[in-house]
């Protein structure tokens, strides 16, 4: 074999694969079979699927309708329990969060929402965005419970002084 030859044939695979490529990126059948054999079976099974998931969505349907049917009288019951012990505080939910290194405030809010902490990730990520608290997330393990605010938490985990 000579150097033109091996030079040929290089050329031509080169050639070759950079076909194949724009081809798959762009999305041309140039003679490739195609995955459209498969697709009726694919059909078939999510038609499958999706009658299971609107048979779920018709026994949930009729879970919540009887359950609000047999809340007002729960309800009634829970007024006259709050007459009784009006005293009590609220439920009160205490967690230990776990801060380490390279925790970012989404993941922290996100962990204090899951915990039943907070009812919004959302406004302690922007609170702990703030550049009062930014980057300065102390690692450690820390007790908070439902009734702490959340500047107050922030605070607690950023070892910001009241």
């Amino acid at each position: 074999m000579n150097k033109s030859s091996i030079r040929a044939f290089g050329i031509a695979l080169f050639l070759v694969g950079a076909m194949l490529a724009l081809a798959t990126r762009f999305d041309l059948n140039i003679g490739l079979p195609t995955k459209a054999s498969s697709s009726e079976d694919n059909v078939e099974e999510l038609q499958k699927k999706l009658e299971q998931a609107n048979k779920e969505i018709a026994l949930l349907k009729k879970q919540v309708t009887q359950s609000q049917k047999e809340s007002p009288k729960k309800t009634e019951a829970k007024t006259k329990d709050n007459h009784e012990s009006a005293d009590t505080p609220a439920d009160v939910t205490t967690m230990t969060l776990q801060i380490y290194s390279g925790i970012t405030p989404y993941i922290v809010a996100q962990k204090l929402e899951d915990g039943g902490i907070i009812d919004n990730s959302v406004e302690m990520e922007i609170l702990l965005a703030n550049p009062k608290y930014a980057r300065s997330l102390q690692i450690g393990s820390y007790e908070i419970n439902s009734s702490m605010p959340l500047e107050e938490i922030a605070k607690l985990i950023t070892g910001k002084k009241k």
